[in-house]
């Protein structure tokens, strides 16, 4: 059982469409300049090409004036020992725009100390058993994420730790969130042949006006960022970082992250269950009247196959369907193994 293929269900079932309609992307992929790289020494190696920076200040200034976007996500690396000429104008407009981050990684450092403040990290978490993305991390220790350093801006509300929990708002929250995403990849056009992304030389800042590009950003949130070689591994296939990130952003603007107390309830109580029949040699499967006083050697073929991952996968399910809530039951499917593992030793004891 693989919480993988719920996407394609969900897609089958037009639950888990998206239309990108409130968002902007751009792909700097083919927007590269050649600059002389030199080493901690300042001794030069030679050269290396890195995002077209002439390019991005260009952007950013015809934004600043119109200012029609919602927020601008930024996920170029401006690292330390990549310098060129536009750099101080670029680092300027940068600083003094607002609602603007731009990515930065906690291995490295800026160009230029003073952007720090306009900096968020983007870097995705992965698990014993999944090497791929499988959940975004909002706070690392005291430092945001991208989605989270623009939410608090855009609502006032933040993630806070205490101790084993966080919260937001007054409540309690998940800080490591499953994102959903389409399994369609996002493709240069729709099927309707309308634009699903812009490359920024070629497509806007060679055929677009001014008057233009602020049409195109109204009210967007504007994600630029490599869609070519920056992309993760994802449950629903390859996924541009900035495709993760603005998933990362509507999860937490439509209160994804917050975890409902009636869930809470609920969970409690099947918990509760699985480990009562544990303890009492009964699966939760075996305690429904149906199966319980059932003599049909068919149904408890199949019930021999059901345990408590299964019930915990059919609750993933569930909430995943109709409450839009994804949790992980890794660690409760470990803690149930581990309690029936020692039910049983003890038991043999006996």
């Amino acid at each position: 059982m693989n919480i993988k293929y719920l996407p394609v269900l969900l897609d089958k079932l037009n639950i888990n469409k998206q239309d990108y309609e409130d968002a902007l992307f751009i792909n700097v992929a083919y927007d590269k300049q050649l600059i002389e790289y030199q080493d901690d020494y300042g001794m030069a190696l030679g050269n290396i090409d890195i995002t077209d920076r002439g390019k991005l200040l260009q952007l950013l200034t015809i934004l600043d004036r119109s200012r029609q976007y919602k927020y601008i996500f930024l996920d170029v690396i401006f690292e330390k020992g990549y310098k060129t000429p536009v750099d101080s104008a670029l680092f300027s407009m940068i600083k003094n725009m607002k609602n603007i981050v731009i990515v930065n990684h906690s291995d490295i450092a800026l160009s230029d100390l003073s952007l720090k403040n306009k900096s968020a990290i983007n870097e995705y978490a992965s698990t014993i058993v999944a090497t791929n993305f499988t959940r975004f991390v909002y706070l690392h220790g005291q430092q945001a994420s991208m989605p989270l350093y623009a939410y608090r801006s855009l609502t006032g509300k933040d993630i806070s730790r205490y101790g084993l929990f966080y919260t937001c708002d007054g409540k309690l929250c998940q800080n490591s969130l499953f994102l959903r995403f389409p399994t369609k990849g996002l493709s240069e056009y729709d099927a309707n042949n309308e634009r699903m992304y812009y490359n920024l030389g070629s497509d806007l800042l060679e055929s677009y006006s001014v008057q233009d590009l602020a049409l195109l950003t109204k009210d967007k949130y504007v994600f630029i960022g490599d869609m070519v070689e920056d992309v993760h591994d994802t449950y629903a296939g390859l996924k541009p970082g900035i495709i993760i990130t603005y998933q990362a952003l509507q999860a937490l603007l439509q209160n994804e992250h917050i975890v409902p107390i009636g869930l809470i309830v609920i969970l409690s109580i099947i918990y509760f269950l699985i480990s009562l029949s544990l303890l009492r040699s009964k699966s939760v499967i075996d305690r429904i009247p149906i199966i319980k006083h059932s003599h049909s050697k068919i149904i408890n073929f199949i019930v021999s196959f059901l345990g408590y991952v299964s019930v915990l996968f059919a609750v993933v399910v569930v909430l995943n369907l109709f409450f839009d809530k994804t949790i992980s039951i890794l660690i409760p499917s470990l803690f149930f193994a581990t309690l029936n593992l020692i039910i049983k030793y003890k038991r043999t004891e006996i």
